[in-house]
This record gives C-alpha cells, sequence and structure tokens, in this order.
C-alpha cells in the first residue's frame, strides 16, 4: 500500500442521509431525484485502513479529520479506486457524467490549466488531474467538501498540482477567491441547479438563489477564461438551462448544448444532467503577452481549443 495514504476521518457515527438531491436538507424539494445508495462493505476497507499497522502515514496537518464518513465511492475515470463521501458532502453520479467522459475520453483537459467552481467530493477535479491537467483550481462553499476533496487528492496521490479554496458565504460568487490576474484554460461546474433559499452549507449544492452563482460566472469569464478556453456546465434543471442560454447569448458569449437530447422533450428535473458549453464570443477574447502566445501556439494540444466562432 502507499506510504503517502492519509490517516481516515472519523467513522465512528455513519449516519443515514435521505439520498435524494433536494430532499438532502429537510426543507428542500425533490430536484435531483437519487444519489448513490451507499455500500455496506464499503466500512471494510475502511476497517482495514484503520488496523492494518504500516499502510498510511501519520495525520497530515493539511488534512482536516473531524468529518464523519458516509460512504466509499468508486467511479472508472479514476480506474474505479475508492474514495471517500464525507457526510453533508453532496455527489450524484448522473449529475457530471458526461463531463468525466470528455475529460477522459476526449482528453480536454491534457495539458491545461482548470478551475472547478463547486467541486464537492473532488470528483471532476480529479479526473482532470488523473487525465493530465497541469493544474486544477476548486472551490466550496461547504467546508466539508474542501477537506473532503484534499483528502481524495491525497489518496489518489494527486494533490501536487490541485489547490482547493473554501469560499466564504458572505462572498459566495463563482471567482470570489480567484486573484484578479488568475486564468484557466477549462472552467467546469456543476453548480446547484434552482432558485432557492439556502439555509445551511449544504443548501448551497441544491440552490442558486436569484441565480446569482451562474450570473457573477457569466460576468466572470472574459477576466478569468484564457484565450480559447472553455466554460462547461452540468444542468438537469429546464428553467436553469432555458435561463443559462438566454443569459450567455445576450452576453455576446457562444453557448452550446452538448446533448443529443432535447430540452423541450425533457421534464423539469431530469437525470443525466446536461452539459452545456460556453465559450467567449469575438472581441471578448483576452490579450496575453507575446510570451504566453508563444508558449501556447508551440502546444500542439492546444489546437482544438481555439475560439469557434459560427460555430
Amino acid at each position: 500500500m502507499s506510504s503517502t495514504l492519509p490517516n481516515t476521518p472519523n467513522t465512528s457515527s455513519p449516519a443515514a442521509l435521505h439520498f435524494n438531491r433536494g430532499s438532502f436538507a429537510t426543507s428542500a424539494v425533490v430536484s435531483r431525484s437519487k444519489w448513490v445508495r451507499p455500500r455496506r462493505f464499503g466500512w471494510l476497507w475502511v476497517w482495514l485502513l484503520l488496523v492494518l499497522p504500516g499502510c498510511y502515514s501519520a495525520s497530515r496537518s493539511d488534512l482536516d479529520y473531524s468529518y464523519e464518513v458516509y460512504q466509499t465511492i468508486q467511479i472508472p475515470e479514476l480506474s474505479d479506486q475508492e474514495l471517500l463521501q464525507f457526510k453533508s458532502v453532496f455527489w450524484e453520479p448522473d449529475d457530471t457524467a458526461s463531463l468525466r467522459k470528455m475529460v477522459t475520453g476526449d482528453h480536454i483537459a491534457d495539458g491545461r490549466t482548470v478551475m472547478e467552481i463547486g467541486t464537492g467530493m473532488g470528483l471532476v477535479s480529479l479526473a482532470c488531474l488523473a487525465g493530465g491537467a497541469t493544474k486544477v483550481v476548486a472551490t466550496d462553499i461547504n467546508p466539508a467538501a474542501v477537506a473532503n476533496a484534499k483528502y481524495n487528492a491525497a489518496m489518489l496521490d494527486l494533490d501536487t498540482d490541485f489547490e482547493v479554496r473554501l469560499v466564504r458565504p458572505e462572498q459566495p460568487g463563482a471567482f470570489s477567491v480567484i486573484r484578479d490576474d488568475e486564468r484557466f484554460d477549462l472552467i467546469v461546474s456543476n453548480p446547484p441547479w434552482e432558485d432557492g433559499t439556502v439555509d445551511q452549507p449544504a443548501d448551497h449544492a441544491f440552490y442558486d438563489p436569484g441565480f446569482a452563482l451562474m450570473d457573477s460566472l457569466l460576468a466572470g469569464l472574459p477576466k478569468h477564461l484564457n484565450p480559447g478556453g472553455r466554460c462547461l456546465l452540468a444542468y438537469g434543471h429546464k428553467p436553469a438551462i432555458t435561463r443559462l442560454l438566454s443569459k450567455a447569448e445576450s452576453l455576446g458569449y457562444q453557448v452550446k448544448v452538448l446533448d443529443d437530447r432535447k430540452l423541450d422533450d425533457l421534464p423539469n428535473d431530469f437525470l443525466p444532467g446536461m452539459l452545456v458549453e460556453v465559450r467567449l464570443g469575438r472581441g471578448q477574447i483576452p490579450k496575453v503577452d507575446s510570451g504566453q502566445a508563444l508558449e501556447k501556439s508551440s502546444d500542439p494540444s492546444a489546437a482544438d481549443s481555439q475560439p469557434n466562432d459560427g460555430d
């Protein structure tokens, strides 16, 4: 076993949760139709980590072990390695299935810098790192999610080029913890889908009050998306997608639904989530210095990331 594997968080009281997106918080309305069910034998894996000597190093000072573990999860994009889901941290596998498939199958993160807004367990970010991303900055407003993503990255030994930042509730904008001079080749998010009230940290996974997060994300793209960069957003709520398409077009962005399904044929809430791509329009591409432009032009993998004006 790897000597870099971190110590295991608290597993003493795995409380049962309601695994419906929207019923996770007691006051919520059901929107995303299901969560994955916990696997009983996942706890054997956690127990083995705790009792087998020499399997992991001492606790790391940069990791938070105070959160309870809800279950273990495996996804093929990370070679089915078991990861932990902390209590109160949301993950619905169908939300980002198409996005994770693009990361691994189309290599959209290879050689690129990535930002993920609302990382949760960190799965999309970790898939990007495993898929060759040079650097990933992930954010989340839920402290448990920040701790969870950091822990899973350490377990997979993918934390060298991975940074997770906590968003403060009083400044919940999409780029509130991103410096003005920070730009990324790829910005991804499975944001909250519905307009609703946030009463506790876990509610941020479901509700975007007044769609303020969506608006701040779109408004910040010209400052934080590199020339030729892509923004990929996963939604499964018709009103949110309709609003996103309209808002992006009004701002002059290029926007495209990357899904064969027709939105009009779908129910108000649906799974799997639908992937929407947003790119900067002509005249919105940020200028870069000659050295940065030369570096981009010498990278053969950057050819498919050029603006698709008129697409």
